[in-house]
């Protein structure tokens, strides 16, 4: 079956977009769909949401546009624009069309909105661009000012450019403006402002179309990979009973979720078998949990639960039990993927991964201190969150969700094999003893 991709782009160059794929090969359909500007380019994506496999969008402003509202994408999506051989391409036809041009009065469009001066934006021009800017770190900078933007900034960042750059145009400190932002030019046309489009070059729409498709191949390959779930009733070690079986209870809430499922009991451990596509759905991503929710507030189970995502049901089963014992062993549940990676909890704010194939280093600290990997790797987890090698007791207590007691039996342990020292005490706001504040060596 054809791979269905929608390319979301402008008005302007929906003619250059529509003759670069007239002899397109690949086995796929595309829809062409245009945005006027930002306000509305997030309701061309949720119209072709449910039906497209996959999205090109022009510029990463655009796709950053349309992130910022909807949050992660459920679909590929790549965007496209000019890159750098399409850039000096088209620097070096423009200027060898047009010798009586000056670098320094023209600008790139795209760079209005981070220059350090608005009315006299140097950092703009073609002069500064080729003879003082690094363009390896241009994607970087563009990046970080789109990931600090609200999607309030996406929908004006089009007609303010614009108008900015009628102003210096009228000013008389600008000759042309080199625009990133198609959907501006009829505006600049409309005001008479000179201007020239950078055009990615065909071959390279070609090239990430391909992309694209082999990257809907690995998801729908990802999407049909088998999960296990495993699930055991917490109450069962104290001897208390809950009010219905986790079984009939499982399948009641499975039921209800019209989840397709394959269900197993096998002693105290209840498993579910589904697909990588099913369990996304139903943990949106692996980020939250709602299995364990739904059993502890509709059925009063309390249960730890592990998800195995394997390349046969055998290693998702494997997966799904290595995912459980550290359920047990803490709170919430936790999933180890087909990468033998370790995550969780699930519904945690942060969501570290701990790989299972590991350096020396750290099985070395482990033996040393007489803890697991799996510790060592959240702790080195806790570090790189808090950015800060300084923790108390009761912090890692409340990082690692274990008692007060556990968490000092780690720490003496971490102290004892050489990975930790008391740095210094704090004082508390209350009558007692000054807290130890740990410093980890790791």
């Amino acid at each position: 079956m054809k791979q269905k991709i929608v390319i979301i782009t402008s008005k302007y160059l929906h003619p250059f977009v529509e003759k670069a794929f007239e002899d397109f090969k690949e086995d796929c359909t595309v829809t062409i769909a245009d945005y006027t500007n930002f306000d509305h380019i997030t309701d061309i994506y949720r119209k072709y949401e449910k039906t497209a496999d996959g999205f090109m969008i022009s510029g990463t402003t655009a796709m950053a546009a349309i992130e910022h509202h909807i949050g992660e994408f459920q679909k590929p999506v790549i965007s496209f624009h000019a890159d750098l051989i399409s850039f000096y391409h088209a620097l070096i036809k423009l200027f060898l069309e047009r010798r009586d041009l000056d670098p320094t009065r023209c600008i790139f469009d795209f760079m209005l909105p981070i220059v350090k001066d608005p009315e006299h934006p140097v950092e703009a021009t073609a002069d500064y661009l080729i003879h003082e800017m690094d363009l390896n770190n241009l994607a970087l900078t563009m990046d970080k000012w789109a990931s600090q933007s609200t999607t309030g900034d996406f929908s004006m960042v089009e007609m303010n450019i614009a108008l900015r750059t009628i102003e210096l145009w009228e000013a008389g400190k600008i000759d042309m403006v080199l625009c990133a932002y198609s959907s501006t030019m009829p505006l600049l046309d409309e005001k008479g402002v000179p201007n020239y489009f950078l055009y990615p070059v065909k071959n390279q729409l070609e090239s990430q179309i391909k992309e694209l498709l082999a990257q809907i191949k690995l998801e729908k390959y990802r999407e049909n990979l088998p999960v296990a779930i495993a699930i055991a009733d917490r109450n069962k070690t104290s001897g208390k009973k809950s009010d219905d079986s986790v079984q009939d209870a499982v399948q009641k809430v499975s039921k209800a979720l019209l989840i397709d499922a394959v269900f197993q009991a096998e002693s105290e451990i209840y498993y579910i078998y589904t697909t990588h596509r099913v369990a996304a759905m139903l943990t949106k991503n692996f980020e939250v949990e709602y299995l364990d929710s739904a059993l502890k507030d509709d059925y009063g189970i309390s249960t730890a639960i592990g998800y195995g995502i394997g390349n046969s049901i055998t290693e998702a089963k494997k997966h799904a039990e290595n995912a459980l014992r550290e359920s047990w062993s803490s709170t919430g549940s936790f999933v180890m993927n087909e990468s033998n990676q370790i995550i969780g909890p699930l519904g945690s704010s942060q969501l570290p991964s701990f790989q299972q194939n590991l350096p020396d280093d750290i099985f070395q600290i482990a033996e040393k201190c007489k803890l697991s990997t799996l510790t060592i790797q959240k702790l080195i987890s806790i570090v790189k969150m808090n950015g800060s090698y300084e923790i108390t007791t009761n912090e890692l207590a409340n990082h690692l969700g274990v008692t007060v007691r556990n968490a000092n039996r780690i720490l003496r342990n971490l102290e004892n094999g050489g990975a930790a020292t008391i740095a210094h005490t704090r004082s508390t706001a209350s009558k007692g003893r000054p807290v130890k504040v740990y410093r980890l060596n790791l």
